[in-house]
């Protein structure tokens, strides 16, 4: 099921009914100057990290874009692999926009808007553990490369590669994460802070025993999560930049980051005392590496 996401610009334009006239920075008929240009159609989808907050993100970048445009949100969850795939078709009518965690790869095949959406909170891992491997962890966590520790991934994910990078043993699998810490088979399952309350509540509702580790985060630098577009797609990319500059200059991207439930609940993890050991990303690409300190949070 489609539906289209209605903001608000300018209040006094609001109907009688209950439901706002989005008129996407549209002209009214009637007004003086030259025609504005046809509204630019964005299709997005309801799913991914954290995607009520990016959901709020992207409205915002639109709005202040000050461009015409139909914000279009579609409830169906889908594959990430064929997202990508539609993402690259141009005009599917399903995807224009999508957020990830960044990777050579995606910047290589898409366009990267590079204002980290999270600031860094991508990067800031809880980890995922049963009673055993929590009292592991609180006997190893004082080892600076929490030596006999296996941390489990997807396979073939490039988190592995950063983990493998930093020293630490990492054991891939096609199963269940959190049933691979279960059954012993890994120690922890390192998550964002954005995801990892949700996955948590459903393993421990499936039966899996797992909880958050509490004496030792990890923590991934240059790693962000961004809106990625289509190559062909300049002018929507163009308008989610300027748009995210946008609402940074006039304080409105720091309120929705501050006020937000879910980044609140993440950023509280960070002041919780835990050992914090940081990883460099090794694949992290030259411009992703000099995005500026002002759009990131201090997480070390």
């Amino acid at each position: 099921m489609s539906l289209m996401v209605t903001l608000m610009l300018n209040p006094a334009l609001a109907g009688t009914g209950d439901d706002p006239i989005d008129l996407g920075g549209m002209a009214l008929p009637g007004g003086g100057g030259p025609p504005a240009p046809a509204p630019l159609v964005v299709h997005a989808l309801n799913q991914g990290t954290a995607s009520a907050y990016v959901l709020e993100v992207l409205k915002l970048a639109l709005a202040k874009s000050g461009q015409p445009y139909v914000l279009k949100v579609d409830d169906h969850t889908l594959p990430t692999a064929q997202v990508l795939r539609l993402l690259q078709q141009p005009d599917n009518g399903t995807v224009d926009v999508y957020w990830l965690a960044t990777t050579p790869a995606l910047e290589a095949h898409f366009q990267p808007v590079r204002v980290p959406l999270d600031r860094g909170l991508m990067g800031y891992r809880l980890l995922a553990v049963d009673e055993a491997a929590q009292a592991k962890l609180a006997e190893d966590g004082a080892s600076p490369a929490l030596a006999g520790v296996a941390f489990a991934q997807g396979e073939g994910w490039p988190e592995a590669h950063l983990l493998r990078a930093a020293g630490l043993t990492v054991r891939e699998t096609g199963a269940n994460l959190y049933a691979a810490v279960a059954t012993g088979a890994a120690d922890a399952v390192p998550r964002s802070s954005l995801d990892i309350d949700q996955e948590v509540a459903r393993a421990q509702e499936a039966g899996v025993p797992v909880t958050v580790a509490r004496d030792v985060a990890l923590f991934y630098r240059d790693f962000y999560l961004y809106f990625f577009v289509a190559k062909h797609n300049d002018r929507l990319a163009d308008m989610l930049l300027d748009g995210l500059y946008r609402a940074y200059a006039d304080g409105s991207f720091m309120a929705l980051f501050r006020n937000d439930p879910q980044i609140r609940a993440a950023m509280a993890y960070t002041k919780q005392g835990r050992r914090v050991l940081t990883l460099a990303n090794p694949d992290a690409t030259t411009p992703t590496r000099a995005i500026a300190a002002s759009l990131t949070e201090s997480l070390e």
